[in-house]
């Protein structure tokens, strides 16, 4: 069959999508019993002298026993470990015996179970000799067990959503306990299928080294962030990610961002039977995934508490999980317009001048933001009195056009006095010994971020919380505005650590460090001997961001009473999406991060924060103008659509390109088109909010059936029913695009696309 050269408009297609319902799969679920899970293997006496257990094993099955540099024949002996060098780049040299780990020595019932570790060498030192194994049978489809010290009480996340429980409902799984060397396999009931099988690897638990493997059904694996995944379905071929929250750039790296997210989801098979695992621990951590499929765990702290969520399509995964850790915010309808943002407006003036222009040529547009530019001296709860004389009365203004204003506060407070006297909100703060303080739980720790010397709010605090939200009240009601914007809360340090630099210890230098970005754990934050009322900023770090959400949530509250507003955060932790919305960061004017953030958005869609969008048209660098015109057609069709841009780049807002520019006419044309569809759009946050929908989708979700769609990563869905396929490359006119089988229309000619389950070619109409 020849391909048809369809007629549409040249960013995206957006068609309407005439779905037929599928009958569901109903899943015959019989109660577990003990009897029925647990194997009666025998336990083999432990010989006095350990010697590694080295069989042939798959090389896509090897667990890596020399995760850290320096691996030798030697070294990898002395961890009780099988050495085969290979010529192969990523395969491990130095790779875990099968009698390596740790062994069931009680009688388990179905809920709980003693482990003793068998007798081997260590690998960093300090290893719990017991551990108690604990399950929950928390609904029919989903399942915890927690591993942890079976004597002493560890750190374990304080969230104010996830919370014991146990159903007595029929269940649509069954677990199977394997006790020499001990293992976990969880399977689907209704096809025999093993999700999750430990059993690959060894369970590893020490003092600042817990380590499980898990072999998969399923190459199809999603999620896992906070990075730059440049596609969807992830790689795996000995990929290692990093989780531990970064004030760092989207640079395209496998490094760490802002964010802390151990929840993937895997898509089964073509039936669309799926499944998620999350590991709720907030301590630095790297997850490798490899061909066997396998996903191994390595995290310095904490417990291993993990959730698999079981679902018979993508959408249901997601549900689950978010019925587990909060299903996300509505925004308010206003929120769903198009924005306008820089960080670096010199004045008021400045921002008014960009405001009117944009007017002038008839943009939609209903948000303008203003960042650090308008603090004195960048100093939280304050405005320039010089620069910025009218900023009480700028909400009016806008208002007075139907726009709204939104402005941004940082952690980080300053402790120098103001230009005309004290800084009243560091002396309120003081009093109330709301920082965060050295390891000696009494000084400040200090640091430096934009306004100089500062400190660091303890938002796990309830007397921070209340200085937070009293201070912001104050604030509310000096410099109106509709909404919050909380940046650089990972948390961001300029300081290593501290201005005094951080003490050497086995926090500050953990015997294992995972593969973060700088490879040092305080880089660009605090010191990890730094103490909350949460715990060591060791364990809670990656919670810095949620904490502040949560405060945050108070203080608007407490401002805005009823009335709905807006709450966009930088750095997140699952559950954040019950209160705020995201962007990925600050990004660069170039054609790779255009392409980038597609995989982005829908990952968040995962995590429970729909509320999503990239910086259009690049934070980083002076766009061209073909990038920015792309950046805003796409941008058109984010969630979360603003522009936003760093200081000392040129303006890139519309207008700024000349009021009969192309970029212009084509933003014009592609937000018109947005704006006419916020109803729908509206719709699929209120169905995200009440159910845990998706907003932005992958093809995978809904067409999971079609192998090819599993994926594509540079075409995507708002909700069901419309499909977004971009201009991604410059000097591009014409593109490839996926269509599925179903029924399809061309918005703007309503035409019948007749081909199905192909890729077709798209061309450019004349003015866009």
């Amino acid at each position: 069959m020849g391909k048809r050269k369809f007629s549409c408009f040249e960013v995206i297609l957006i068609v309407l999508f005439l779905m037929v319902s599928t009958v569901a799969v109903v899943l015959i679920a019989l109660m577990a019993t003990a009897e029925d899970v647990i194997k009666d293997d025998e336990v083999p006496e432990v010989p006095k002298d350990f010697v590694p257990q080295c069989p042939i094993i798959a090389l896509g099955e090897r667990i890596d026993c020399y995760p850290d540099a320096g691996a030798s024949q030697r070294s990898c002996s002395s961890r009780g470990c099988c050495w085969q060098p290979l010529n192969e780049t990523y395969v491990p040299w130095c790779f875990f015996p099968t009698n390596h780990g740790y062994q069931v020595m009680s009688e388990p019932s179905y809920g709980k179970a003693q482990l003793k570790r068998l007798p081997s060498p260590s690998l960093f030192g300090a290893d719990i000799e017991e551990l108690t194994f604990q399950a929950e049978r928390q609904t029919p489809n989903r399942f915890r067990f927690k591993i942890t010290d079976a004597h002493k009480k560890r750190f374990e996340v304080p969230h104010e959503h996830v919370k014991p429980n146990n159903t007595d409902d029929k269940l649509n799984y069954e677990f199977v306990l394997v006790k020499n060397p001990f293992g976990l396999r969880l399977r689907r009931k209704s096809s025999g299928k093993v999700l999750f099988d430990t059993t690959i690897g060894p369970l590893v638990f020490a003092d600042q080294y817990l380590q499980l493997s898990a072999k998969l059904p399923s190459s199809n694996i999603y999620g896992l962030g906070e990075h730059v995944h440049q596609q969807f379905r992830h790689d795996t071929n000995w990929k290692t990610w990093p989780i531990f929250a970064r004030d760092a750039f989207p640079n395209g790296g496998t490094h760490n961002l802002y964010g802390a997210y151990t929840f993937f989801l895997c898509l089964e098979d073509a039936s669309g039977k799926s499944f998620g695992v999350f590991l709720m621990n907030s301590n630095a951590m790297e997850v490798t995934i490899q061909p066997a499929p396998a996903v191994t765990y390595r995290t310095i702290g904490g417990v291993l508490d993990f959730y698999i969520l079981l679902g018979d399509t993508p959408e249901g995964v997601v549900q689950e999980y978010l019925e587990l850790i909060g299903r996300p915010v509505i925004p308010p309808y206003w929120a769903l317009g198009f924005q306008l943002s820089r960080w670096g407006y010199e004045s008021l003036d400045e921002v008014k001048r960009t405001v009117e222009r944009n007017r002038e040529i008839g943009l939609p547009y209903d948000v303008q933001y203003t960042d650090i530019d308008y603090m004195e001296d960048k100093k939280d709860f304050t405005y320039d009195a010089v620069k910025f004389r009218d900023l009480p009365q700028f909400a009016d203004y806008l208002h007075a056009h139907g726009q709204k204003y939104i402005l941004i506060l940082d952690p980080a407070v300053a402790t120098s006095p103001r230009v005309n006297g004290p800084y009243a909100s560091y002396d309120r703060g003081t009093k109330k010994n709301a920082w965060v303080t050295e390891s000696d739980g009494k000084t400040p720790l200090l640091g430096e971020v934009w306004p100089g010397e500062t400190v660091f709010p303890d938002y796990t605090n309830p007397a921070c919380i209340e200085w937070w939200a009293d201070e912001y009240e104050r604030f509310y009601k000096e410099v109106k505005h509709d909404a919050l914007w909380i940046d650089m809360n990972e948390v961001a340090n300029f300081k290593k650590g501290s201005t005094k630099g951080c003490a050497i210890n086995n926090l500050n230098y953990p015997p294992f460090t995972p593969n973060i970005l700088d490879g040092l754990m305080y880089s660009k934050t605090l010191c990890m001997d730094a103490k909350q009322t949460w715990g060591k900023h060791y364990d809670v770090h990656s919670l810095y961001g949620y904490s502040m959400v949560l405060a945050t949530e108070v203080a608007l509250k407490r401002a805005f009473g009823n009335k709905r507003t807006l709450m966009l955060t930088r750095s997140s932790f699952p559950g954040a999406g019950k209160y705020s919305g995201h962007w990925l960061g600050d990004n660069a004017a170039n054609w790779n991060d255009i392409k980038w953030a597609i995989p982005g958005m829908l990952e968040f869609g995962l995590f429970g924060i729909p509320y999503i969008g990239a910086d259009i048209c690049g934070f980083f660098d002076d766009p061209t103008e073909e990038l920015c015109r792309r950046w805003m057609q796409v941008g058109a069709f984010y969630p979360f659509s603003r522009n936003h841009n760093a200081q000392y780049y040129k303006p890139q807002d519309p207008a700024f390109f000349g009021a009969d520019s192309l970029l212009v006419n084509s933003s014009k044309h592609y937000l018109n088109i947005r704006y006419t569809l916020l109803p729908y759009l509206y719709t699929l946050f209120y169905k995200a909010h009440v159910r845990g929908d998706t907003v932005v989708r992958s093809l995978m979700h809904e067409f999971y059936n079609d192998s090819t769609t599993w994926t594509v990563d540079r075409q995507f869905l708002w909700g069901p029913y419309l499909l977004i396929t971009p201009v991604l490359d410059p000097g591009v006119d014409r593109i490839r695009a996926y269509i599925t089988d179903a029924v399809w229309y061309d918005y703007e000619t309503e035409e019948r696309l007749t081909s199905r389950k192909q890729h077709v070619e798209m061309f450019s109409l004349r003015t866009n």
